[in-house]
């Protein structure tokens, strides 16, 4: 089944040795909680409530599944969207998502720049690390993928959580941004 992340390069990531964060229960990849499961976006997601779990995030917007799958074939055809989901399999869901878009660049001996985003874990479903965890993965991926650097933009109110990850506020970075709509 394809899809938007290819797993087995999760299969191959030493985890203990390289995760960022501090796990209770033993909390890995490879381990999660009873009845949840790590994996690749599919276009079935689209069934499993994936625009209503973003729709806990940002305005997700009315998305058919025509939208959906143009956006999705979009997105595996350019190879450079990593997008990770845990499933919640009692309720056949999607519990938590968070994406890595990698850009190519010229700079750095032409390595790439990794953007983490919309991170999201479904309110019933938080306290579980799957956010960390998600995030933790992300880092990791984008190091084995080449990337120079990683950033994501957060609000304010969730800086500590990124933080116990070891990434950094850039006290004298401004960002600058110009919205087209909603």
């Amino acid at each position: 089944m394809e899809e938007l992340c290819d797993t087995s390069l999760l299969e191959q990531i030493d985890w203990k040795d390289r995760c960022r964060g501090q796990y209770r229960d033993d909390l890995s990849p490879l381990n999660l909680p009873q009845g949840y499961k790590l994996r690749g976006l599919r276009r079935s997601d689209y069934y499993k409530g994936y625009c209503e779990l973003l729709a806990h995030l940002t305005q997700v917007g009315d998305v058919s599944e025509n939208m959906f799958n143009k956006q999705y074939d979009e997105m595996l055809k350019c190879n450079t969207y990593h997008v990770l989901v845990i499933e919640h399999m009692d309720s056949d869901s999607v519990v938590a998502s968070a994406t890595l878009a990698l850009e190519h660049k010229f700079i750095h001996s032409t390595a790439m720049r990794g953007r983490i985003e919309d991170v999201c874990v479904h309110p019933l479903h938080q306290g579980k690390q799957f956010g960390k965890l998600l995030v933790d993965l992300l880092i990791i991926l984008a190091e084995d993928l080449n990337c120079y650097k990683i950033s994501l933009d957060c609000d304010t109110k969730v800086l500590g959580f990124y933080q116990k990850l070891n990434l950094k506020l850039k006290e004298d970075h401004r960002f600058m941004y110009f919205k087209f709509f909603e």
